[in-house]
C-alpha cells in the first residue's frame, strides 16, 4: 500500500474540565481510536481527581488552564498569576505523578481582560520550560448559548483546511452537550476527509496569538 498523505494534522482540545462530560468524551474518543488534549482546571473532588487520571491512563495529554480561571484574581497581578499556576501545577503532580509543562492560558495569551501584561506571564514560562498553546481553529462552542452540534462541526470543518497543523478549541463543560454531540460526527468527517487526529505532545509546534520567541 502507497501512504496516503495527509491532509494535515488535527489537534483536538478541550478546556475547562474536568466536568460531568469529560467520562462520555474519553468514550468517544476511545470509539473513534483518537488521542486529544485536555486543558483542566483546578479542582478538588474525588470525580474530578479520578478523571485527571483517567485522561492520561487512557493516552491523552494533560495541559494545565490555571487552577481558578478567573480572570479577575488570575490576572491580577504576576504574582497571582505564578501562585494560581503552582497551584494547578501541584495539583496534577499529586494525583498523576507527572511534571506537566503544557499551558492554554484562559482567554488565550493575547487575551484584553488580562491586568498584568501578558508578556511578563510568558517570560516567566520561557524560564521555567513551560509551553503554551492557543488555538487557530475554533469550534465557536464558547461564544453564544445558541450553539448547536452541527454548528461546532460547521465552525471546525470550515477552517481545518487553512493550516497543516490546526489547533481546536472546544470545551468540556456540563453545559456543553451540544460539543459532545458534535464529536462523533465530527472525528468522521476528519478522518474521512484523510486529517490525522492527534495529541499535542512535547513535540507539537505551538500554536501561539503571541509568539513565546518574541519576549525576552
Amino acid at each position: 500500500d502507497e501512504e496516503v498523505e495527509s491532509a494535515g494534522e488535527v489537534y483536538l482540545t478541550f478546556d475547562d474540565g474536568p466536568s460531568d462530560n469529560t467520562e462520555e468524551i474519553l468514550d468517544i474518543l476511545d470509539e473513534y481510536g483518537v488521542k486529544a488534549t485536555f486543558f483542566v482546571c483546578g479542582k478538588e473532588d474525588e470525580t474530578s481527581l479520578a478523571l485527571y487520571k483517567e485522561i492520561v491512563d487512557r493516552g491523552h495529554t494533560l495541559g494545565m488552564h490555571s487552577y481558578s480561571h478567573n480572570y479577575s484574581t488570575l490576572y491580577k497581578s504576576l504574582k497571582s498569576f505564578k501562585s494560581d499556576f503552582n497551584k494547578i501545577h501541584s495539583l496534577l503532580e499529586d494525583v498523576t505523578g507527572l511534571d506537566i509543562t503544557l499551558y492554554r492560558f484562559p482567554g488565550g495569551s493575547s487575551n484584553q481582560v488580562s491586568n498584568i501584561d501578558m508578556k511578563e506571564c510568558i517570560s516567566w514560562f520561557n524560564e521555567k520550560g513551560i509551553v503554551y498553546y492557543d488555538w487557530n481553529v475554533s469550534s465557536e462552542d464558547a461564544v453564544s448559548n445558541t450553539y448547536t452540534a452541527s454548528k461546532v462541526i460547521k465552525s471546525v470543518m470550515k477552517d481545518v483546511g487553512k493550516f497543516e497543523e490546526s489547533v481546536v478549541l472546544l470545551h468540556d463543560t456540563a453545559a456543553k452537550d451540544e460539543t459532545v454531540k458534535a464529536l462523533p460526527k465530527l472525528i468522521k468527517k476528519l478522518q474521512k476527509q484523510g486529517y490525522e487526529i492527534l495529541a499535542i505532545t512535547e513535540d507539537t509546534t505551538p500554536v501561539q496569538h503571541i509568539s513565546a520567541d518574541s519576549v525576552s
